[in-house]
């Protein structure tokens, strides 16, 4: 299943509508039941050829317009929260496709931002202090995040991304399987997606999620091609053993699908 053909490559420029194939995102998604999630975490631990990388937590605000014009296009924006709300990154995510099983979209991601500060007081939250939404979107994206956003979504949609109603806790144990050019970084990931009502009880969901991504020196989408065989035999082995289903939605849409209705 060779699939490092320069048509492919061409394929996947066109489809995703970028500039850069070095900004390509390949990965697979499988949903995790919560009673199954302690033994596949073992199954990982135990697998040889597999290094455990760390345990992280950290938590994505998803911005969006009022009418969910990201979420009806395919396509996600977060500001990222690690290190308890110290270190802020704004990523975007393009629409995709699905290949194989496979899913194909573009990721981009700002610079560390400086204007979001976790603040030092007893309150200890993170809060906004300089910046607006606007002034992120317009300060903070790379030029290829910027000329992604504006091809996907058009300079209207992004000029009305105000809102910020989804809020996602993420309890990640995240692993690395070396193939030489490239690498396999799947993860067990427990998450937490609140949905901010303007009003009442804030809704809360709760689900677990195997996630398997290749990655490349650079981000060199031909090293990731040419260990394509190596990434669907790893996830082969993972349904083998837990018997998993394929998860069609990305976080930010798994995350919307419990708390909206269309």
């Amino acid at each position: 299943m060779k699939r490092s053909s320069a048509a492919f490559a061409r394929d996947i420029f066109r489809r995703l509508d970028i500039d850069d194939l070095r900004f390509v995102e390949i990965e697979c998604k499988k949903r995790v039941l919560p009673e199954e999630a302690p033994e596949l975490r073992d199954w990982l631990f135990n697998r040889k050829g597999v290094k455990h990388r760390k345990s992280a937590s950290f938590f994505d605000q998803y911005l969006d317009t009022p009418s969910f014009s990201l979420l009806k296009a395919g396509a996600s924006l977060r500001l990222r929260y690690k290190k308890n709300g110290t270190a802020v990154y704004l990523q975007y995510k393009g629409p995709g496709f699905t290949r194989d099983g496979l899913l194909y979209r573009s990721e981009f991601s700002s610079d560390r931002l400086t204007k979001l500060v976790r603040e030092e007081s007893h309150h200890d939250i993170v809060q906004f202090t300089d910046a607006t939404v606007a002034s992120i979107l317009e300060d903070q994206r790379s030029d290829e995040m910027a000329r992604a956003m504006s091809r996907h979504l058009g300079a209207a949609v992004v000029r009305r991304i105000t809102s910020a109603p989804i809020l996602a806790l993420y309890q990640k144990e995240k692993f690395e399987v070396d193939l030489g050019s490239a690498f396999l970084e799947p993860s067990l990931d427990r998450v937490s997606a609140f949905h901010i009502a303007k009003s009442g009880i804030h809704s809360l969901s709760t689900f677990c999620e195997f996630e398997n991504e290749i990655k490349a020196e650079g981000g060199s989408l031909d090293a990731k091609l040419d260990h394509l065989d190596e990434m669907v035999k790893f996830n082969r082995a993972v349904e083998k053993a837990f018997d998993l289903k394929r998860e069609p939605l990305d976080k930010y849409h798994r995350c919307a699908s419990f708390f909206l209705k269309s």
